[in-house]
């Protein structure tokens, strides 16, 4: 059995996923609980490809849900960068492993344009999280952000994005129905951004609630 936590943090494009996993990971260091810090596509054989193929237009999703699943293997038993060697070695060493998205975001992205049961069949060979932040935040703010990077990914235009946030309601709901725990936190309200230190700050106080409900930290 493992003895840490998987997280992942989820949401759709220019939610700011990996700012705020990152600040995440710093904040319960600093309580000193031992986090690490990781990211889906990682910076693996296959995650390469897989950056490679979404800096197109033109994708293959049936493809990428498969080059996804692929890494996502990887990342999890193999990937020499984590403690241990893989998400499930650093979760035997006691590590809160916070994932910069996992295998919700394929539900999602992929499921929405192939075969929804089939892509969940695909990722069935990694275990659940044991929670998953998510980030929701207004598509015109999220629009707003993509814009600013200036070249777009695969999936960061609207009428795909559209699609995507469809999907993932019932990502969500079919995760919490496996016994994930779900914590949603706006990223956004009325159209504008919510301030970096107020959503970081309902994150960490969602985390550290659940990590008590779950034995991880004394009351």
């Amino acid at each position: 059995m493992a003895n840490g936590i998987l997280i992942a943090v989820e949401g759709l494009d220019g939610s700011g996923l990996t700012t705020h996993s990152h600040l995440l990971v710093d904040k319960l260091n600093r309580r000193g609980i031992p986090s690490v810090y990781t990211k889906e596509p990682t910076d693996g054989p296959v995650g390469k490809v897989i950056r490679e193929i979404l800096a197109g237009n033109q994708v293959d999703h049936y493809l990428l849900a498969l080059l996804f699943a692929s890494d996502r293997r990887w990342h999890y038993y193999h990937d020499p960068s984590l403690p241990g060697g893989g998400i499930e070695g650093a979760l035997r060493r006691g590590f809160i492993v916070v994932c910069d998205r996992y295998k919700y975001s394929s539900l999602a992205y992929q499921g929405a344009f192939t075969d929804y049961g089939w892509v969940k069949e695909v990722n069935r060979s990694v275990p659940e999280a044991d929670m998953i932040v998510f980030i929701d935040t207004e598509l015109a703010v999220r629009m707003s952000r993509i814009k600013m990077r200036g070249k777009r990914e695969a999936y960061e235009y609207k009428e795909r994005i559209e699609k995507i946030q469809e999907v993932f309601r019932r990502v969500l709901d079919d995760a919490s129905k496996a016994g994930v725990h779900v914590h949603i936190v706006k990223g956004s309200e009325g159209g504008l951004p919510r301030p970096i230190e107020v959503v970081s700050s309902e994150i960490e106080l969602g985390v550290l609630s659940f990590l008590k409900a779950r034995g991880f930290l004394d009351d």
